[in-house]
Formats: structure tokens, C-alpha cells, sequence
């Protein structure tokens, strides 16, 4: 904090000043390689809700249906995603960019477990 570089070597940090088109850029990117999924805007919840009420530009990935079973059980890192209106949302505020790979396999699995 004192030499000033916590935005770059804490991963909170990291994540919270990550710009949103940069978050919609990746998720962008998952969603091809996927071959499964929408890229939307959404709001997160910083400090795994230890600010009631605040909330922070985002953005990530919906998919239809609710998959939380299967994203957190699968056979590798779980994926902790939310569901809301009959749809699963991934957002990539919350994902390390070095788990973007991670996210690309779990989704291809879970399309091809669709197909």
C-alpha cells in the first residue's frame, strides 16, 4: 500500500479497479471459445457482500438454466456462479484472469453435456 502498487499486486485489488470493458473483453473471449453462453453487463458485490448496499460495474457471462450443481462440482477448480431468472451468471469481476482457461473448459464440458 505504502509503495502505492496494491492495485496491481493485491488480487482484490486486481479485481475491483479491473475495467469493465476489459471484463466484457474476456468474457467475450470465454464465450467463443466456449462456444456457449452470453456476454452481459452485471453488478458485483465487493468483499463477498461486506459492504451491504454497495455494488460495482461488471460484467461476465450468462448462461440459460440453472447450473450451479454442476459448475461447482465438476472435475477440476469449481465455478461459484449466481442464478436469477431461470439463467446461471458467471461474473468475471470475481474470476482471476488466470482462470479464464479454467472457465473456457468448464463451459465446452458443460456445452457438450448440453448437446
Amino acid at each position: 500500500y505504502l509503495d502505492g502498487r496494491a492495485a496491481t499486486d493485491i488480487a482484490f485489488w486486481q479485481m475491483v479497479s479491473a475495467p469493465v470493458d476489459a471484463l466484457r473483453a474476456r468474457a467475450a473471449d470465454i464465450v467463443e471459445a466456449a462456444g456457449i453462453g452470453e456476454v452481459v453487463d452485471t453488478e458485483a458485490v465487493p468483499g463477498a457482500g461486506s459492504a451491504p448496499g454497495v455494488t460495482i460495474p461488471s460484467a461476465g457471462i450468462a448462461l440459460d438454466g440453472d447450473h450451479l450443481e454442476l459448475l461447482r462440482t465438476i472435475d477440476h477448480p469449481p465455478i461459484v456462479a449466481r442464478t436469477r431468472d431461470r439463467r446461471t451468471y458467471i461474473d468475471l469481476r470475481s474470476v482471476h484472469p488466470c482462470d479464464d482457461p479454467v472457465s473456457t473448459y468448464t463451459l465446452r464440458h458443460l456445452a457438450a453435456l448440453r448437446a
